[in-house]
């Protein structure tokens, strides 16, 4: 039971410094509005539960989709953030200007 809540925990931190890194290299890129197009819990098959949300944006001209993912150390939680979230809603997006398919949400909802 204990390496269960092990790999929980790892997989959550792991999770928050990717996520941190991902923030912090794409601080320069430009912002655009996003629509929130799906919000999910998947299961998941390692390092604990995750909210997915799947959104849209465009950007010079064309429409791009991505999905942003939230960790959690409780599923429970989890499903709480997503029953929270408003499909259709604005969401902030910051976007590669070299590579307009990668995108990064700009903050946590």
């Amino acid at each position: 039971m204990i390496g269960w809540y092990f790999d929980v925990v790892v997989g959550f931190l792991i999770r928050i410094v990717i996520r941190f890194f991902k923030l912090r290299s794409s601080e320069a890129w430009p912002v655009e509005n996003g629509t929130i197009s799906a919000a999910t819990c998947p299961a998941a098959m390692y390092g604990g539960p995750v909210a997915e949300l799947g959104y849209t944006y465009f950007t010079n001209g064309e429409y791009y989709s991505g999905v942003h993912t939230k960790a959690f150390i409780l599923k429970s939680s989890a499903q709480d953030y997503v029953s929270k979230i408003h499909i259709g809603s604005q969401i902030a997006v910051r976007v590669k200007p070299t590579d307009p398919e990668t995108s990064v949400v700009a903050v946590d909802e």
